[in-house]
């Protein structure tokens, strides 16, 4: 949704409903106190929330709302890829690492499973308000017209592998690029990307700067360069975060997120065609 169709009601609105899913009979008492009821300003009412956004432009915003077993879910409020198209979702923010090793493992299991099945209730109810989910953001991808000449007319299309922890970020590329006839392969981390590449190297790949734990954007170029049967993959880096620039050699293109779509869909086609005249005159 655009934000210009995002007002304060519906912040609102989208803050009740997930109270009433978290909180139950309760919900009411847990409204958070800095969260203005009578301003309709919509600037105003996001000022109530944490600015989560990194280093670089891309918005996002959360709320700490909780649920009965779980005080640290969030809700998030944020721009997807492309400039003033936003979205809600809940954050459970219980991505830790257990096992059965781990202590009170059951426990920990136990809420994890309580925060999923919450957080699908709440954008389960959203959706219903006409309040834009993920899904609705890619839907609203799928119904656009895509122009003929963005459809890539390979009879074996190429391979492109999206490496992004923000699995709305990697859903986007993914939906944008396979209406555009591209085979894509997604992976949360670099380290989950690098196996699957060592099976089944992409012509190009799209990676994000900062992935939370892990190698970076750029380490995972560095990894890949230093391969000799990878390193010639085409690596576009994708960031809303500044860069060193003097490692900027190691990339062949640099895309600042929020962007439009039409910028994702020339950076790919022009590197897959670099690509390409690069192999032929190999062969010649």
């Amino acid at each position: 949704m655009r934000l210009e169709a995002i007002d304060a009601q519906l912040i609102r609105k989208a803050v009740q409903s997930f109270l009433e899913q978290a909180w139950g009979d309760l919900a009411e008492s847990h409204w958070p106190r800095k969260l203005p009821i009578d301003v309709e300003d919509r600037d105003e009412v996001i000022k109530s929330f944490v600015d989560e956004r990194k280093r670089g432009c891309m918005r996002k915003y959360s709320l700490r709302l909780g649920n009965r077993r779980y005080p640290f879910m969030k809700m998030v409020f944020q721009e997807l890829l492309f400039r003033d198209s936003f979205f809600f979702y809940v954050d459970t923010h219980d991505e830790l690492d257990i096992s059965e090793t781990t202590p009170d493992f059951q426990e920990w299991l136990a809420i994890r499973n309580y925060n999923a099945q919450i957080k699908k209730a709440v954008e389960e109810r959203w959706h219903q308000e006409h309040i834009p989910i993920l899904e609705d953001v890619l839907e609203e991808v799928e119904r656009q017209e895509v122009p003929p000449e963005e459809i890539c007319q390979d009879s074996s299309p190429p391979l492109v592998h999206v490496v992004d922890d923000e699995r709305a970020i990697a859903e986007g590329v993914r939906t944008i690029l396979t209406r555009r006839n591209y085979r894509v392969e997604v992976s949360q981390s670099a380290e989950e990307a690098l196996e699957k590449i060592k099976k089944q190297p992409p012509d190009l790949i799209i990676s994000d700067l900062e992935m939370g734990s892990g190698m970076t954007g750029l380490e995972f170029c560095e990894t890949l360069r230093a391969d000799p049967e990878l390193k010639d993959i085409p690596f576009i880096l994708a960031t809303a975060a500044g860069v060193d620039l003097s490692r900027l050699n190691l990339i062949d293109a640099f895309l600042v997120k929020p962007y439009e779509i039409e910028v994702l869909v020339t950076f790919v086609r022009k590197q897959l065609e670099n690509r390409a005249k690069r192999t032929e005159g190999e062969r010649t």
